[in-house]
């Protein structure tokens, strides 16, 4: 059994690399509109067929690119889910097998069992069909957005229904503050970064299921312990699997049979609403039906923990969003080679170099007033550098003198 601490940091790694191409994405996009439309007004002038072309030369090439950086980030990406997923086998099966041991039976490993090895692999190979599936999406996205992005910028310019250095501006804002985004066939939209941990924890919390059943049926054990943690999703808040508070932290039997316990069927393992199915934290093993940690888990001080570190997640990933937007406006910044429109955008890059001071702030005396531990890991995107935060720091002192604050 995995602690659900265990399982929700276990995707660190993949997310890592997931936000890591998603920087690449953004400022690849950012860059190649500055070549585009950040040469002047007189360079966006031109016939509407003859623009058409050169966009779509251009989101052409720019396609090409991500493509072949997806190459590089997918080679990563399959060694760290790898031994994500090595690591948490091997670690769920310890926790069980110390169980057996004390019940007089003995156990192989895990790479000694063809059919555990199997159940690991397929688990394995399934979340890097969803990781190479969200990056094609990803990167057929980018080329979209940059279309729509210049489109949208020439079509204002030529209508006279927004000047040119406003049009800029506004394109280089929606970019990369919005970044790209992947689109589920229900018409859910999540960073890449996310969908990549979601399915990376999922796949994980399956394999290590399977793996986990898959010893009980060699050891005819039947008794199944799950795991609970505070802040578990509720549902509809009926009697049924998609309420995960309702079932978890509590034995079953995993044949039926056994009637002290309820049949493990209750839980909803292997649907995407129950145990162990979409981004649950949740996990099992086996268990000898009297020690049950977490029987005492809703308590007040955990509740109130539960939402106080909810709280520091949102502040994190405020700040990681807001340094994604001052790079990708940096990047404008210092391709744009119109002087009128790179004074807009020095402007917006000083105002969000201030708002990610203040954002950084917020999150440093909330974690103070709560006695909470700044993460400073957490508050890390790919590419930004020492260099980086001192530019931020400076346009941060420049707005703060425009506007007259202390």
């Amino acid at each position: 059994m995995l602690r659900p601490a265990y399982l929700a940091a276990i995707a660190e790694g993949s997310e890592q690399i997931a936000s890591e191409l998603h920087d690449y994405i953004v400022q690849a996009i950012v860059g190649r509109m500055m070549e585009r439309i950040g040469r002047g007004e007189k360079y966006l002038l031109t016939s509407a067929d003859r623009w058409r072309i050169q966009i779509l030369q251009d989101a052409g090439e720019l396609l090409e690119n991500i493509t072949a950086e997806l190459a590089l980030y997918t080679r990563k990406q399959i060694q760290e889910i790898r031994l994500a997923m090595e690591e948490a086998g091997v670690k769920a099966l310890e926790a069980d097998d110390l169980i057996y041991s004390a019940a007089g039976l003995s156990t192989v490993p895990l790479w000694e069992s063809p059919a555990l090895v199997r159940l690991m692999e397929r688990n394995m190979n399934a979340s890097l069909g969803e990781w190479k599936n969200y990056t094609r999406t990803t990167a057929e996205e980018a080329q979209r957005l940059y279309i729509t992005e210049c489109d949208k910028a020439y079509n204002h310019v030529m209508s006279g229904a927004v000047a040119y250095t406003q049009a800029v501006r506004e394109a280089v804002e929606t970019i990369s503050s919005a970044g790209v985004a992947v689109k589920y066939p229900s018409g859910h939209t999540d960073t890449l970064e996310t969908a990549t941990a979601r399915a990376v924890r999922t796949g994980i919390a399956q394999a290590t299921g399977d793996i986990s059943l898959k010893r009980m049926e060699e050891m005819n054990w039947d008794i199944i312990l799950v795991s609970a943690h505070i802040g578990a999703r509720t549902g509809d808040g009926g009697q049924n699997p998609g309420n995960h508070l309702w079932w978890q932290g509590q034995f079953y039997s995993r044949t039926g049979k056994d009637k002290h316990f309820p049949p493990f069927s209750q839980t909803g393992y292997g649907t995407g609403e129950g145990l162990c199915g979409w981004n649950c934290r949740h996990s099992f093993g086996c268990g000898d039906g009297v020690h049950n940690p977490y029987k005492d888990i809703q308590t007040e001080d955990n509740v109130r923990m539960e939402k106080l570190e909810k709280r520091q997640r949102e502040l994190e990933r405020r700040v990681r969003k807001t340094k994604r937007a001052v790079m990708g406006m940096q990047t404008a910044v210092e391709q744009c080679q119109d002087e009128a429109a790179k004074f807009a955008l020095q402007q917006e890059l000083d105002r969000k170099s201030y708002l990610l001071q203040r954002q950084n702030q917020a999150y440093q005396d909330f974690c103070k007033y709560n006695s909470l531990r700044p993460l400073s890991e957490r508050l890390k995107i790919a590419r930004w550098s020492r260099e980086q935060a001192t530019k931020a720091r400076g346009a941060a002192k420049r707005y703060k003198t425009a506007k007259g604050i202390d």
